[in-house]
């Protein structure tokens, strides 16, 4: 049985994590990576500005990531890929000198906006626009991918 994709789960996991937590592949940090969980979701969460190829490619190539993301692997995180590309944007493995207590205490306050996320629809520079129970699985699943990174789940 899957464990379940919940808030209090993650939060307890990202709690979990030491600054010297060693991850079971790639190249990112523990520091590295919370701060790249974080751009995600703050991206996921329209808090950067996008540009119009931005848009046009989230409802081109998103819908086709999201459509993966759903009905193939459908969000089990043992069958995403390792090591990916992702948007350079989120690469945080050359990042020096991150504040791990504050980029965990970001992370966790930032799930719970997610987690009390209302509004029915989200437009999303990722994916275009999504529900909110996909957008809520979206941010959670991929903050639980990489927990799962770091030995923390």
């Amino acid at each position: 049985m899957k464990k379940e994709l919940n808030i209090e789960n993650l939060i307890s996991s990202i709690n979990r994590l030491k600054v010297d937590s060693k991850p079971n592949w790639g190249g990112m940090n523990c520091s590295q990576m919370l701060k790249h969980c974080n751009r995600q979701a703050k991206l996921y969460c329209n808090e950067y500005k996008t540009s119009y190829l931005s848009l046009f490619l989230a409802n081109t190539i998103g819908k086709i990531h999201l459509f993966y993301l759903k009905y193939i692997i459908q969000y089990d995180i043992n069958k995403y890929k390792k090591n990916s590309k992702g948007l350079s944007f989120l690469n945080t493995s050359n990042i020096d000198n991150i504040d791990f207590e504050d980029e965990k205490n970001k992370l966790i306050k930032r799930l719970k906006f997610v987690n009390n996320f209302k509004p029915q629809y989200i437009s999303t520079p990722i994916h275009g626009k999504v529900r909110n129970e996909t957008f809520k699985k979206n941010i959670l699943s991929h903050v639980k991918y990489h927990l799962n990174q770091f030995n923390a789940l």
